[in-house]
């Protein structure tokens, strides 16, 4: 499935339960991106927080946490999470974030030539 068709899907789930997606001015435009932003950030949040755990076990012997293959699934899905709400906010600024991702990585093709080997 295309990227663009994971965002319509999750977008047409949304305006179903009621979440916003489509605005008249831009001030109810910006107050919906902070609470977006702030949603990804906790969802990033979440994710290093279980991930300083992992590496908490693997440094630290008798600290009860989980090792990174047993994290595996709840680290996917708080990724998960953080994409859920990309998508929004992607949609809430009315772009095409499926194109933007294809130009940036064409952008950093160039930025990072002398990289390559």
């Amino acid at each position: 499935m295309e990227l663009l068709a994971l965002i319509q899907q999750q977008i047409e789930r949304d305006r179903r339960r009621g979440f916003r997606i489509d605005f008249t001015t831009d001030d109810e435009r910006l107050d919906q991106l902070m609470r977006d932003l702030v949603g990804i950030f906790g969802e990033v949040g979440e994710f290093a927080n279980l991930l300083k755990k992992v590496d908490l076990a693997r440094r630290t012997p008798g600290y009860n946490a989980p090792s990174l293959d047993e994290a595996r699934s709840a680290l996917r899905e708080e990724l998960a999470d953080a994409a859920l709400y990309l998508f929004r906010l992607a949609t809430v600024l009315g772009g095409d974030l499926e194109q933007a991702i294809l130009e940036k990585i064409h952008f950093n093709d160039q930025r990072y030539r002398s990289l390559e080997q």
